[in-house]
């Protein structure tokens, strides 16, 4: 229904919910992965996604202690195919090249595939290869 659009609208229409969305279409991610990959507080990102909730965009499973979010079977083919469609301005924003590349050290962070961590490891793992 017409609702359903705008809460869509809504859940595009800020910079920082596009990152947290483009940060989504790499991997499912616990909060803890995306505070560090965004380099952003836990409040801020709860926020957005409640929002992103809302559109019926992303869903959420726990794993262990953590609560993972991922884009629902039936939305990802639509973001992916807006963010296709705008790939060139996207990557030319150095905020998501950032967020891409933190996004994979973070996974990489993972045990047995699984976010094991709270957030703040990124900075600490990166601390200690200097």
């Amino acid at each position: 229904d017409v609702n359903d659009v705008v809460l869509l609208g809504k859940a595009l229409s800020d910079p920082t919910r596009v990152r947290i969305l483009y940060a989504l279409l790499q991997s499912d991610l616990c909060v803890c992965e995306m505070v560090d990959a965004l380099e952003m507080g836990q409040s801020t990102l709860s926020s957005h996604l409640q929002t992103i909730r809302q559109a019926g965009v992303v869903e959420t499973s726990r794993r262990h202690k953590m609560v993972s979010y991922a884009l629902t079977a039936e939305a990802r083919p639509l973001i992916e195919t807006i963010i296709s469609s705008n790939r060139s301005a996207l990557e030319a924003d150095r905020r998501i090249a950032r967020d891409q590349v933190r996004v994979q050290e973070r996974i990489q962070l993972r045990k047995n595939d699984v976010c094991v961590l709270g957030p703040g490891q990124l900075d600490r793992s990166e601390d200690t290869k200097k």
